[in-house]
Order: structure tokens, then sequence, then C-alpha cells
């Protein structure tokens, strides 16, 4: 703009608009980006479990022994073990990300998961953030499938 003297510059009152409105974009951009954050954590912490239960399934097989995978409620760490001893791994969910119930996954030395008495059982692992849910299932068979939100 030019002033009544010939130079030119900005008035206050447009560079009030100017840093209002880019005031109001960045807190929009910051709230998607957050909430996009904690939809990729749920979906990398499901994954990361369904990829864990393949892992326990496989050792489990492929070592002839019985292994577990227990998670606890509202926790974010869980453990796969070799029942026998030999192997153990804490493992964490992402940050913010958190199982929804305490359950022992137990897989058999054939890979198939099973109950405290060795029969057949289908498990559902669910994880949960802010953003929704992730569940991770395990057929009768040791099949491990996967929902994200």
């Amino acid at each position: 703009m030019r002033d009544a003297r010939g130079h030119q510059g900005f008035t206050l009152l447009e560079m009030a608009v100017t840093a209002g409105v880019i005031a109001l974009l960045m807190t929009l951009a910051v709230t998607r980006w957050t909430g996009y954050l904690a939809i990729q954590r749920v979906r990398q912490g499901t994954i990361q479990v369904a990829t864990d239960l393949r892992q326990a399934i496989e050792r489990a097989k492929s070592e002839r022994a019985e292994y577990t995978v227990t998670f606890v409620a509202s926790s974010s760490s869980y453990v796969i073990a070799r029942v026998a001893g030999g192997f153990t791994e804490n493992t964490r969910l992402p940050d913010g990300v958190t199982v929804t119930a305490s359950q022992v996954v137990r897989v058999s030395p054939y890979g198939q998961p099973v109950d405290g008495a060795g029969v057949r059982q289908a498990y559902t692992v669910t994880v949960q953030n802010s953003a929704g849910t992730g569940n991770v299932s395990v057929n009768a068979t040791g099949g491990v499938s996967y929902t994200v939100p």
C-alpha cells in the first residue's frame, strides 16, 4: 500500500489479519497431524502384535516347543516366551497404544493356538488408543489376520 507521501508498506490491521489467518491454519494443521499420528500408532501397534503372534507360531513349529504371548490389560508391553525356557522377549507397543484385555495366547509345538488343556482355540487381541481400535485374530489352525481403523 502507499501512504499520502508515496511510501509503501502494510497497515497494522493488514498485518493482524494475516497473522490471524496464519494462526488459524497452523492450528488446523497441528490438530489434523496429531490425529493422523494417533491413527498411525494404532495401526503400527496392530501390525506389530500380528507379526509377533506369527513369530511365536513359527518359533513353536520350528523348535517343537510351546510358546506363550502374554498381554496385560491397559498395558503397552507384552511378553513372548518359550514355555520350557530359553527364550523371552519383552515387547512394547507404540506410545499411547494399549491392549484392552489381559490374556495369554498359547501356541502348541505344532503352531496351533490352544487353551490350557491343549484344545485348539481361536484368539482375538484388541489394541486401542484415542484414534480407535485394531483387532488381531488367530484362528484355530494358526492363521493370523488383523483389522485396523
